[in-house]
């Protein structure tokens, strides 16, 4: 007796891939096929179905004979895709030659596949409004479908268990017939005598549950957004501790106004933090066991744990706060591991470090707020550059001008007394911002600012000699002081280098090192010879 291959699958996949064709979903059979004819007609008439009527014609007992008779029948029709992705998942695949559905059928126990045609059936006239929510139909099989209604009526096979709720959509409902009623589908209905058979492992995945649960949408648009999706779906063994909604609306309430829901997660900076978010919900397993240990767990985020509370005999999870993360469901099994369900979303340390700096000064503040920098700032006035420094938004626009703090600038900034030698250098005619008062004067001027600022935040542990582009397109030196941890900053004077008297003024978009000497580039030279002639 032929058989069907006995291979693992997780039927909850096949709940959560739509099979007909966007064309097809919203179709009503009540208004394309009216008039006389049997289910079996039906069947035959509509043109998705010629998997089922080929899977008719292979079974044994004489569906098609059953089906015309005096009924009344309800039958739930797979469409063609459904067998097909039916047949892939367990174990066949498409060639140039035959469908994975055909060459299913061409194999199948005729018996076993009669169990499975008639779970299809149930012996009365229902039409989709006359499905309630919580329903169960016993079908001509002997087994039982439960029905689910919202939006759209779903039928639950066998694989209903508590770990797992595959269902089947219909998707085009109403074909009426003489002798009853046909509703098509989007799945093969499996009875549990076909699970057993087939030695189905019906648990879904880690990636199953955290995508077809209600009640972890978030965690699942929060998984894509982040890019985890693949790495979910990869895991071997893990725990996942899964943030429920709630927990996810109070940490948008905790990150301030400008986070509403995931779509304010919109630059990079705010995509790694989701990333480093989400795994440090995943607790990894390295001798295949998932079960809780009071102590420090390791996470999937690097170089962090989650700490295990065992609170009167029930955990919770203690992150970088002083609230622990309490399990509203616990247990839920998976093929490749177990998932809880909590009710925060626990926060490494770089979630708490972002927090902080949404809540510090950007660079244009830190210069107004420094009082020896107050010459500096009426540079940046004079010369319309204040905006460049503001981190006036959470967006990440490439063709932006500001820096913000997915985008940030360093900035060696000259003192007031930096400032005065300049003037000094420059000669009477300058003896403050206010006398850069031409075109000519203020280009320089903005020239001689823009020297000063280079892409990216450079601290004082990060300098290292070598030379650093500035905004200008021209570049400084960075010049390791011999004896000394220091460094000095040099410019196309080539002659006197800037100190670093006060090191990382650390601003929310960046970080500023305030120095003694106003760096010059080239055109400032030019322009200070000038004044010779």
């Amino acid at each position: 007796m032929k058989t069907f291959r006995i291979l693992s699958i997780s039927l909850s996949m096949l709940a959560l891939i739509g099979f007909s064709s966007c064309d097809d979903d919203d179709i009503d059979g009540s208004d394309t096929l009216i008039g006389p004819g049997t289910v079996d007609t039906r069947i035959n008439t509509i043109g998705s179905l010629s998997n089922l009527n080929a899977a008719i014609d292979a079974a044994s007992g004489d569906i098609a004979t059953t089906l015309n008779g005096t009924g009344p029948f309800t039958v739930f029709a797979p469409n063609d895709a459904a067998f097909e992705t039916f047949a892939t998942q367990i174990g066949f695949e498409a060639n140039d030659d035959e469908s994975a559905a055909a060459q299913l059928l061409s194999v199948a126990d005729a018996d076993l596949l009669a169990q499975i045609l008639t779970y299809h059936v149930v012996a009365d006239n229902i039409e989709a409004s006359g499905f309630s929510d919580g329903q169960t139909l016993t079908t001509v099989q002997g087994g039982s479908l439960s029905v689910a209604v919202g939006e759209d009526v779903f039928i639950l096979d066998a694989s209903n268990l508590p770990e797992t709720n595959p269902v089947s959509k219909v998707t085009q409902p109403n074909f009426y017939a003489d002798n009853g009623i046909v509703h098509v589908i989007d799945k093969v209905l499996l009875p549990q005598e076909a699970i057993d058979a087939l030695d189905f492992d019906i648990r879904p995945t880690l990636l199953d549950w955290v995508t077809g649960t209600d009640d972890l949408s978030s965690l699942a648009a929060a998984a894509t957004k982040a890019g985890l999706v693949d790495a979910i779906a990869d895991l071997e063994t893990a725990r996942v501790l899964a943030p429920n909604n709630q927990a996810f609306e109070n940490l948008f309430d905790a990150l301030g106004d400008d986070y509403n829901d995931l779509d304010d997660f919109d630059n990079s900076a705010e995509i790694e933090l989701l990333s480093n978010i989400l795994l440090y919900h995943i607790l990894p397993s390295d001798d295949g066991s998932t079960d809780l240990v009071a102590g420090p767990t390791m996470t999937l985020l690097e170089d962090s744990t989650v700490e295990v509370v065992d609170n009167a005999g029930a955990f919770e999870f203690g992150d970088v706060t002083a609230t622990n993360a309490a399990i509203v469901t616990d247990g839920i099994d998976s093929k490749n591991g177990v998932v809880s369900i909590v009710d925060k979303v626990l926060l490494p340390q770089a979630a708490l470090d972002f927090i902080a700096l949404l809540g510090s000064d950007d660079l244009a503040t830190t210069v107004v707020n420094a009082p020896s920098l107050s010459t500096l700032e009426e540079a940046l006035i004079a010369t319309d550059l204040v905006d460049v420094f503001v981190d006036a938004t959470n967006m990440e626009d490439e063709e932006a001008t500001n820096f913000t703090y997915s985008r940030n600038a360093t900035v060696f900034a000259p003192s007031n007394d930096a400032f005065v030698d300049l003037f000094n250098t420059l000669g009477p005619d300058y003896t403050s911002i206010a006398s850069f008062d031409t075109e000519e004067e203020l280009e320089l001027l903005t020239n001689i600012l823009l020297y000063h600022v280079v892409a990216g935040k450079i601290t004082s542990a990060d300098l290292a000699a070598g030379s650093l582009t500035t905004l200008s397109e021209k570049d400084l030196e960075v010049i390791s002081v011999i004896g000394s941890e220091n460094f000095v900053i040099g410019d196309a004077t080539n002659d006197v280098n800037a100190n670093i008297t006060t090191p990382d003024v650390l601003a929310r978009n960046g970080v500023a090192h305030i120095v003694d000497k106003v760096l010059l580039p080239q055109t400032a030279i030019t322009f200070i010879d000038s004044l010779d002639d």
